[in-house]
């Protein structure tokens, strides 16, 4: 099973689709201040008006044209009211401050604005996006002159205390099991404080990282990391002879024993309400314990060859250095469960020798992924994953073949616990493929919602069907042939996919699947 911060950025109804906001017009708008009245109205559904933390504004900008009234600029514009925006008052927020509520907020204090002002909607959805809200509504009150504005924000807050990366398993080598929380909304300003662990027979892993996205209130972020691991590695599929330097030999996988201590840290900044950037930096410090000499087989049955097991980690202490740029592009309604929306995550991350780095790589990654809101309300999705590394990465860094597959059980804070190949349903030489440096993947996912809710324990339920294909190669045997494969099969292809139920809940996402079943499965020759 898997767990995952969650955060209910549709609120939907069940079958999609996402929430509308009480408290606003047929349209969807904010339903605009009554002139007449002696006091503001209240929102629809509620008796009184809401009372609020009131956000005061400075003097409104000059030279703007008169608010309030219809404007004369063509055909289109006529007859279309601009407010001035005089305040916020944001209610509802026991526990976020409703600075960090305002800062979501699209619309500037002392702007004009129209009801159907697209600013509006995506100020809902950034605000039911954030995970720190069930519900979102906005409505208008008279301000102090005419034309002038107090823009209403009523939230109804979430549990953002979130069990997340639940993972367990058992493999022919070892049992694992982990956990991690995350405090999504720190002291209600908006940072995010995680702690995880992993633990296995001689493997252990620990992390904690700490985001505040808009430090000191600005558009910049800042961030840090801490990791600590003992960590093993088991390596080659068949025919593996491995002598440690004890002169203990190994035939079923080659092991390699290593500590990893470190962190990173960084900064990014947006550059608009959908994109950003990200820069970090990463130090670790390394000690390992190789096999004096390690061979393992290669190539199709018949025409095996004998090869040296790839370790990928330097002997004794080592030190990784590096920076790397990340730049983000999210347009999802829901960062859990969307319906619509792209995603897109590009990133380079480089060390060097000059950084004080003992190894010298360039890493480039692209994921992708984006939701189609079908008209009968389901989801479907389309994927693609590509990745290549340049130079001597360390081995926890390299493309891993349970990393892209389903089927097997992946990595928890990178650290491995089988020596599983890959399924190989398309008999191609993907068996071969363990650790690589270039990797691709492209999946299909549709998604059946089949329940939503803005309160309670469960916020949604999806029934998911997904398939893929997958590649994963070294340069190295791209440039020479595996012995043994010939036509097709020389392409290291193969399928993978999962079917199961996706759970948002208010403590977290949770997936249970045919992949949690076959990771509670030992794979036997």
């Amino acid at each position: 099973m898997g767990g995952e911060p969650a955060a209910e950025g549709s609120g939907e109804e069940p079958g999609g689709g996402a929430s509308s906001a009480t408290g606003e017009g047929e349209d969807g708008q904010p339903a605009p201040p009554d002139e007449a009245a002696e006091s503001p109205p209240p929102p629809p559904g509620n008796e009184e008006p809401f009372e609020g933390t009131v956000v005061e504004t400075g003097p409104p900008p000059v030279e703007r044209e008169e608010p309030g009234a219809a404007q004369e600029v063509g055909t289109a514009e006529a007859h279309v009211v601009r407010y001035y925006l005089e305040r916020y008052e944001v209610s509802g927020n026991d526990r976020t401050r409703a600075e960090t509520v305002l800062r979501l907020m699209r619309l500037e204090p002392g702007e004009t604005f129209r009801a159907d002002d697209p600013r509006i909607e995506e100020s809902k959805m950034a605000l039911l996006a954030s995970g720190f809200f069930e519900e979102v509504r906005f409505s208008l009150q008279r301000g102090s002159q005419r034309g002038w504005v107090v823009f209403r924000i009523h939230v109804r807050e979430r549990w953002t205390l979130l069990i997340e990366n639940l993972a367990f398993g058992y493999t022919t080598v070892t049992p694992f099991g982990g956990l991690g929380v995350s405090e999504m909304n720190l002291f209600g300003t908006g940072s995010q404080l995680s702690a995880q662990f992993v633990v296995a027979d001689e493997q252990q892993a620990y992390r904690l990282r700490f985001l505040d996205p808009a430090f000191l209130g600005s558009d910049w972020s800042l961030s840090a990391e801490v990791r600590v691991s003992d960590a093993q590695d088991y390596l080659g599929f068949s025919g593996v002879r491995s002598v440690r330097a004890d002169g203990t030999v190994e035939t079923d996988h080659a092991t390699i024993d290593y500590w990893r201590a470190g962190g990173r840290f960084g900064t990014g900044v947006r550059l608009s309400n959908r994109m950003r950037v990200d820069l970090g930096y990463r130090f670790e410090w390394l000690d390992a314990d190789l096999p004096v000499a390690a061979s393992y087989e290669r190539g199709a049955p018949g025409a095996t060859m004998n090869a040296p097991v790839p370790l990928d980690l330097l002997p004794g202490q080592s030190l990784v250095s590096s920076i790397g740029v990340t730049f983000s592009y999210d347009t999802r309604d829901d960062p859990f469960l969307p319906t619509e929306g792209t995603r897109l995550l590009a990133g380079i991350e480089l060390a060097h020798n000059v950084l004080g780095s003992d190894y010298s790589f360039a890493k480039f990654t692209v994921d992708w992924a984006m939701h189609f809101d079908l008209p009968w309300h389901h989801t479907l999705t389309v994927s693609a994953f590509a990745g290549a590394i340049a130079g001597s990465a360390p081995l926890f860094d390299q493309f891993y073949v349970g990393d892209l597959s389903d089927l097997i059980p992946g990595r928890v804070l990178d650290l491995n616990f089988h020596n599983y190949p890959s399924l190989n349903l398309l008999g191609t030489s993907i068996i071969e493929m363990q650790y690589e440096d270039l990797a691709a993947k492209v999946g299909v996912e549709y998604a059946w919602p089949l329940y939503r809710s803005r309160s309670g324990f469960l916020y949604g339920l999806d029934l998911f069907l997904g398939l893929g294909l997958f590649t994963l190669a070294s340069a190295g045997d791209i440039a020479l042939q595996i012995p043994g494969y010939a036509g097709g099969s020389v392409f290291p292809v193969d399928l993978t996919g999962d079917i199961g139920l996706r759970f948002d809940t208010m403590i977290g996402l949770f997936r249970l699947s045919f992949s949690n079943i076959m990771g509670l499965i030992p794979q036997v020759d």
